[in-house]
């Protein structure tokens, strides 16, 4: 179906971008997990779904010796994602089909949810979310590295 659907690729390329930021993001919170807690402990939490891992990551970063200022944003930024991921979710787990929308005379693509009837992502709609999420993925990544800035000493 999706060959029909999308022969330019140009959902395909999209949904690439997505799951490619997102799995920075993942990478983000195994990082934080590696460095903050032992070994043995990480192997037991390394398959924890993204959700849990950024609360888990969320109430270990309220524990750093930071700046309160740095850890909010770090924090905040863990939100944004857990958020985002609800529509990763959507894009990742449903098909690209051709939908007839009520009121209209012709099909148009979507990502359509086989649970969720009213859940439908339109080529726009990815168009946003992948910019979001390209965007979260640099400023959670610039986040968290800000959380060590005050143990770095200047060179002289």
């Amino acid at each position: 179906m999706a060959r029909m659907v999308d022969p330019d690729h140009e959902w395909a390329t999209l949904v690439g971008r997505l799951l490619i930021a997102f799995a920075a993001m993942e990478s983000v919170t195994h990082h934080c997990l590696k460095e903050w807690l032992n070994e043995s402990v990480y192997r037991h939490l390394a398959k924890m779904r993204f959700s849990q891992r950024i609360d888990l990551v969320i109430d270990l970063a309220k524990e750093k010796e930071s700046p309160p200022e740095k850890i909010e944003i770090f924090i905040s930024n863990l939100k944004k994602a857990r958020k985002l991921a609800e529509r990763r979710n959507a894009v990742a787990h449903n098909p690209l089909v051709l939908c007839l929308f009520q009121g209209e005379e012709e099909f148009k693509e979507a990502i359509a949810s086989d649970k969720k009837e009213d859940e439908v992502i339109q080529l726009s709609e990815l168009q946003q979310l992948v910019i979001e999420a390209e965007a979260l993925e640099e400023e959670l990544w610039d986040s968290k590295v800000r959380l060590r800035e005050h143990e770095w000493k200047p060179l002289s």
